[in-house]
């Protein structure tokens, strides 16, 4: 198909002066025609006949086809400077075209690579090579099994910004490792938080650095039984109701707390009793939870854990729907 195209193009870059030749060289001979017998006619009506008028005209002319020739040859002439500038132009207009077709394709195609080697940080899958380790304990030192490690790692590739959440689970050394984290010659910072069944909920931020992180140690305090418990406003139980702890302030003030978007592998739901089991306070700490009633968004809760009571009764607020039939 292709050498049928190029063949198609360059007859018709040939065609035009090929044609100009032959239609030049045929108005010429028409023109000398008629010269010719107009200078016949004239002689005829001199009182030359006919035959020896046509003789004369023609000897007095000269050699028809030397006249044809050099006509044709200074027409040619003229027509050949511009005909090759057309061919210079048609040339060069597919040279153009055919130019950028590949200028596009390979662009698109290095786009394309260039977005398939980015990992989740926005920089290359060999700069996002940074590993977060560490260990959850007891508060006696002994190993957390099955705790959830949850972090959130925040970069600022050109043009952008960056934070993607990962999830761990401890093993039963109490040890966690999430691999291709973040970049480690580029600027990051990482908010990671660790949860146990009966253990309080203990997370750290780290501010933006360089270089790869030290292994992170999580002491776990345990705690006491603590559950929340739904209900209407008429005292039933609502099961189906989302909630996760959000954050906790210690007694020196400090906050410890669950980002939103790492938070899928913590969210529990209600049981037929309206309960949730959330051991992860301590009595007269000031904590606040998602809760998601059915039907209903998202919204945060602000409590105070009890000092004595190992239970909290929430209910719907006037924007939650429910389903009362």
């Amino acid at each position: 198909m292709l050498r049928n195209w190029i063949q198609t193009l360059f007859s018709y870059l040939r065609l035009p002066l090929i044609a100009h030749a032959d239609r030049e060289m045929n108005e010429i001979r028409e023109e000398i025609a008629f010269h010719l017998s107009s200078s016949a006619e004239e002689k005829c009506e001199a009182g030359m006949d006919q035959q020896k008028s046509q003789q004369t005209a023609l000897e007095q002319f000269g050699d028809v086809n030397s006249v044809v020739q050099d006509c044709c040859h200074v027409s040619l002439s003229r027509h050949v400077f511009w005909h090759r500038i057309h061919q210079i132009l048609t040339l060069g207009l597919i040279c153009a075209v055919g130019f950028l077709f590949w200028f596009y394709t390979q662009n698109k195609s290095a786009t394309n690579s260039d977005l398939a080697a980015l990992a989740p940080s926005g920089y290359s899958l060999a700069e996002t090579n940074g590993v977060i380790r560490g260990t959850v304990v007891t508060d006696r030192g002994k190993p957390v099994n099955a705790a959830h490690v949850l972090a959130v790692v925040k970069t600022w590739p050109p043009n952008g910004f960056r934070q993607n959440s990962y999830t761990a689970i401890t093993h039963a050394d109490g040890t966690f490792l999430i691999k291709n984290a973040y970049p480690p010659q580029q600027d990051y910072e990482v908010q990671i938080a660790a949860l146990a069944e009966g253990h309080l909920l203990q997370s750290e931020y780290i501010s933006m650095r360089q270089g790869s992180l030290k292994p992170v140690r999580f002491q776990l305090k345990e705690t006491a039984p603590f559950v929340l418990r739904f209900e209407s406003h008429d005292g039933t139980p609502i099961a189906g109701v989302s909630a996760f702890p959000f954050e906790r302030v210690d007694k020196n003030g400090a906050e410890h707390c669950v980002y939103f978007c790492s938070a899928e592998p913590i969210v529990q739901k209600s049981n037929a009793t309206g309960t949730v089991s959330m051991p992860h306070f301590l009595p007269g700490e000031h904590v606040t939870v998602y809760v998601r009633f059915p039907d209903s968004d998202w919204q945060t809760r602000q409590l105070v854990v009890p000092q004595k009571a190992n239970e909290l009764v929430l209910t719907p607020s006037e924007n939650d729907k429910l389903d009362d039939g």
